[in-house]
């Protein structure tokens, strides 16, 4: 059951450029106490790139901005790091270490399609 549905994309990579539909899914906390939140992403990111067999289709969001906040999200856009656990980190726990995640890229969450895709193009 997913908490919310935003949008995904991304001024800083071009591989997220486009506007995604992103399910946020549950949260997680980091051993550092910051939050993050599992998401799913619509279409999926081409898997290969990251020596994956099959497309990412689950991403882990985090914040990139000390005062931004996933649970729930204070501002819109929000910024945050999109990554995916390193491959010897298969199961997705909390508390989570940042050594479980690997960055594949920056983006922003926006509360509407229409929002992604009005900033995709400025």
């Amino acid at each position: 059951m997913a908490i919310d549905t935003l949008y995904l994309s991304s001024l800083d990579s071009v591989r997220f450029e486009r506007v995604r539909e992103c399910r946020l899914e549950r949260f997680l906390v980091f051993d550092t106490g910051k939050t993050a939140v599992v998401a799913q992403l619509s279409p999926a990111v081409v898997g290969q790139d990251f020596n994956r067999n099959s497309d990412i289709q689950t991403v882990i969001l985090v914040p990139r901005h000390e005062d931004a906040s996933l649970d729930p999200v204070n501002e819109f856009p929000c910024f945050v790091f999109i990554s995916i656990p390193r491959a010897e980190f298969d199961i997705v726990r909390t508390p989570i270490g940042r050594d479980e995640l690997e960055v594949i890229g920056w983006g922003e969450l926006y509360r509407t399609r229409e929002d992604a895709e009005r900033h995709a193009f400025d």
